[in-house]
């Protein structure tokens, strides 16, 4: 088996063993490439079981996914897991460093890794001034507690934190400035991510592009303002706004590039 079809027999049984026993059950983090896998099981007869997406803050690009019994009566998870955060299987460290050194996210990441931890147990790390936030599931917090204190040349105190602390952080980002032919997508990317219309093509064609956290594949597919981009291996970014249109029929927009 593929690890792709190892993945998805994976879900099918915890979505079996979520309706059988009427509990609770969620995969590790996926990524976006595993998460539009997923969605085909949504497709699949649910009649006793919802699938949510968590990944600890609104527009986290890495997720677990939670299939929750229907007789629960969930509406939104979030709120759910804020009043019984015992069932929530994410929690949140704040790692702070020390005032004399940088921290970028691939010092966190590479350090995590150098622990022995698997990015599957990891969800996003978020850095900024003071240090970094790490979404992690449950099971690893005690061992992450006593054995993350340093990352690159950052030493490191960590911490238990709020999931409501993600809400306060906002990203780092910078607004471009483009003009494109059209809204389609291969249009968008090339712009966006300073490529070539062919390459920006191939890539999408490849495989590596997401719109909204699902893989699309189609060049032509038409954006709209507020969809979510991720090229892999490139970052993420919004299409934030069409700010007008040339006389030549191009039009004017301006993207934000997550940094």
């Amino acid at each position: 088996m593929t690890d792709d079809e190892i993945l998805l027999s994976h879900a099918r049984d915890l979505k079996a063993k979520c309706a059988d026993r009427g509990m609770i059950t969620h995969t590790a983090f996926l990524d976006l490439h595993q998460r539009s896998l997923l969605a085909r099981l949504e497709r699949e007869n649910s009649a006793d079981v919802q699938t949510f997406y968590h990944g600890g803050c609104k527009d986290a690009e890495r997720v677990i996914a939670v299939f929750v019994p229907k007789f629960y009566g969930v509406d939104d998870l979030a709120a759910y897991f804020a009043e019984n955060p015992d069932d929530d299987p994410l929690c949140l460290l704040r790692a702070e460093k020390d005032a004399f050194s940088t921290l970028l996210h691939r010092d966190c990441l590479g350090a995590l890794m150098g622990l022995g931890i698997k990015r599957e147990q990891l969800g996003d790390i978020l850095v900024d001034d003071g240090g970094a936030y790490l979404v992690c599931l449950k099971t690893i917090r005690p061992f992450l507690l006593e054995h993350f204190s340093s990352a690159g040349r950052a030493t490191l105190t960590l911490r238990d934190a709020s999931l409501d602390e993600l809400h306060l952080t906002e990203a780092k980002t910078e607004d471009v400035f483009v003009s494109v032919p059209s809204l389609r997508l291969d249009c968008v990317v090339a712009a966006a991510y300073k490529l070539s219309r062919g390459k920006a093509e191939a890539a999408i064609q490849g495989g590596l592009a997401y719109v909204n956290a699902v893989l699309c594949d189609k060049p032509d597919k038409k954006l709209s303002v507020g969809d979510k981009l991720v090229l892999r291996g490139k970052g993420k970014c919004l299409l934030f706004a069409q700010t007008g249109e040339s006389k030549k029929g191009r039009l004017h927009l301006t993207i934000r590039r997550y940094l």
